[in-house]
């Protein structure tokens, strides 16, 4: 969450200086989506952190495993919902020629969708990878194999 957050304070204090000084309509639109966009991502960012910070109670491996596997479907659907924001991004752009009076916000807000989307994409798919290699630890914790006197022994923890 740390790197979402301050992902989007970088984007707060580029774009806003940006969407000041930007003597063009295309740049003022791209510049004032990053911020829209980024006040999501602080807003996702402080709760995560905090309860991050938190931590949680006590949970048995068997509360601990499902809420990894959460925790992974959340990254992953947000991957997903990624690649419609970047798909967004390309149409607004492929369409603001025929818009008219609007061609400079579909092209400014759709390169934002396409830098925000893309940004997002890494963001999620690198958490995913962190979360999953999390979770192969939690299995391996449950299984132990041991060699004592004349055999070896293989323990799976069933809690």
């Amino acid at each position: 969450m740390l790197g979402l957050g301050s992902y989007a304070v970088a984007n707060f204090a580029l774009s806003g200086v940006g969407y000041v000084t930007s003597e063009d309509e295309y740049s003022k639109r791209f510049h004032e989506m990053n911020v829209m966009w980024n006040t999501v991502n602080i807003g996702l960012a402080i709760p995560g952190y905090i309860k991050a910070r938190r931590g949680g109670g006590p949970m048995t491996m068997a509360e601990l495993v499902k809420a990894q596997k959460k925790t992974e479907s959340i990254f992953l659907f947000n991957d997903v919902l990624d690649v419609g924001y970047i798909a967004a991004g390309i149409w607004m752009r492929e369409v603001a020629p025929n818009q008219l009076d609007q061609e400079d916000l579909y092209r400014g807000y759709g390169n934002s969708l396409i830098l925000q989307g893309s940004f997002l994409l890494v963001f999620d798919a690198v958490a995913y990878y962190i979360h999953h290699s999390h979770g192969k630890d939690l299995a391996l914790e449950k299984v132990s194999l041991s060699a004592s006197g004349g055999g070896i022994g293989l323990r799976v923890a069933l809690d």
